[in-house]
């Protein structure tokens, strides 16, 4: 009885085994020695395919690293280069700003001096005398406007009309324009033909110095020269408030009303202008032109 008992024991211990075993068969066979070597095998596989992709992709790469560290090493070549133009310029603008900050106090007079002598000149138009001793106080100060200034104007005066251009220019460029510079322009402009650049040039000059009788006068003759007389007149009018005992403006002021027809004013600047001019002939011209008005 116990014999058959330990057999049938036995039976169901070894079908409990061999169930056991096919369930896990799968894992059971990569414990065979073949098996694990393929799975090294495969293993290895992938080991060589990502290194060989992280070599190409490393290859690769080397182009777009390259043209990458010239761009930042341009970038600081150029940043350094920036940073010294600015460094330039700012010193130039201190420079400018205080033309006369590194001249000794004597230096400063003597360009003074030089200075009044060159205008002196300039008055009695000795223009090589003048010119040359304006490029003498450039020589010594390459920042004293005024000596440009000078230079424009005795060229203007000799009807150097380009070296007068050049220099009024380069004065505007440097915000060191005035009233004079303005002027010039204006009549370099007139001279040319360019009658609404002259324009241009008078209103800028008015802005400056709209007290100035000269400044009234120069743009009132420019509105006439253009034909718009109801604009000169203002001007004229102006022109001779400023400066009463002027004849040019008193002239121009009855041209502007003759043309205007308006008898009333040109027999009111006609009567002034008797007074102020010897000049007959002068008298007479107008005398007939207000009389068919």
């Amino acid at each position: 009885m116990i014999y058959y008992i330990a057999c049938i024991l036995i039976l169901a211990c070894v079908f409990c085994i061999a169930v056991i075993v096919l369930r896990h068969w799968k894992e059971i066979r990569l414990l065979d020695p073949n098996s694990i070597k393929e799975e090294q095998e495969k293993q290895k596989r992938d080991e060589l395919i990502l290194q060989r992709f992280t070599r190409v992709t490393a290859e690769r790469m080397v182009p777009v690293r390259e043209v990458v560290k010239r761009g930042i090493d341009a970038s600081k070549t150029g940043y350094r280069f920036l940073l010294h133009k600015l460094t330039e310029a700012h010193d130039f603008y201190n420079k400018a700003k205080t033309p006369f900050a590194s001249l000794s106090p004597s230096t400063k007079e003597k360009v003074k001096v030089m200075l009044e002598d060159a205008r002196e000149l300039a008055r009695e138009e000795k223009w090589a005398e003048a010119e040359r001793r304006y490029i003498e106080i450039l020589s010594i100060d390459a920042h004293e406007w005024e000596a440009y200034k000078g230079l424009g104007v005795i060229y203007l005066k000799q009807n150097l009309l380009s070296q007068a251009r050049e220099t009024f220019e380069f004065l505007v460029k440097s915000k060191k324009a005035d009233d004079i510079v303005y002027a010039g322009l204006g009549d370099i402009c007139e001279s040319s033909g360019d009658m609404s650049a002259a324009l241009d040039m008078r209103k800028k000059a008015v802005d400056l110095k709209p007290l100035l009788a000269v400044r009234q006068f120069e743009i009132a003759s420019v509105y006439v020269k253009m034909g718009d007389v109801a604009r000169a007149w203002p001007c004229a009018v102006r022109a001779c408030e400023l400066d009463e005992g002027n004849c040019m403006d008193l002239e121009l002021s009855l041209d502007i009303a003759i043309l205007m027809r308006n008898r009333e004013e040109a027999l009111k600047r006609f009567d002034k202008l008797r007074v102020l001019t010897e000049d007959r002939g002068k008298i007479e011209g107008y005398r007939g032109r207000i009389e068919i008005l």
